[in-house]
């Protein structure tokens, strides 16, 4: 009996250690994410590109994109607060350069969609998505 409450315990620790836990996966299909990636949040290219993406929250919410400041160590909402991403899963499943620093645009389907050293216009991110086929065919359905 003790043994059923043990493995009881462990399958539910387990799940809430899951629940908490975020994955690139968790976005599939739902959100495109825009990494801002820089050895260093306080890089002064880096603030000043997120800075000039964060003033379009009609166009960032319109194409359900998220962003996101990583470095080696950590991922960061836009608001600051900590994502539950890990970093090395980013660098690992796209293959970046530890040193790398730039945007990367990663669509629904969960390929990289754009790979781009700083400085980024909008303007660019923003016609790569307004190009892809599943935002023509989101653009169509909200017309019908």
């Amino acid at each position: 009996m003790s043994f059923l409450k043990l493995l009881l315990l462990v399958l539910v620790f387990m799940t809430c250690c899951l629940s908490w836990s975020q994955d690139l996966d968790d976005y599939k299909w739902e959100n495109r994410l825009l990494f801002f990636i820089a050895k260093n949040n306080e890089s002064p290219s880096l603030q000043k590109n997120v800075r000039i993406f964060t003033e379009k929250d009609y166009e960032l919410t319109d194409r359900d994109l998220i962003i996101l400041i990583m470095n080696p160590t950590n991922v960061f909402n836009a608001d600051g607060s900590k994502s539950n991403i890990k970093p090395e899963q980013v660098y690992e499943r796209f293959k970046l350069i530890s040193d790398y620093e730039g945007i990367l645009l990663i669509g629904k389907d969960g390929g990289i969609k754009l790979k781009k050293q700083f400085q980024v216009k909008p303007e660019i991110i923003f016609n790569t998505i307004d190009g892809m086929p599943m935002r023509q065919s989101e653009l169509r359905s909200r017309k019908n």
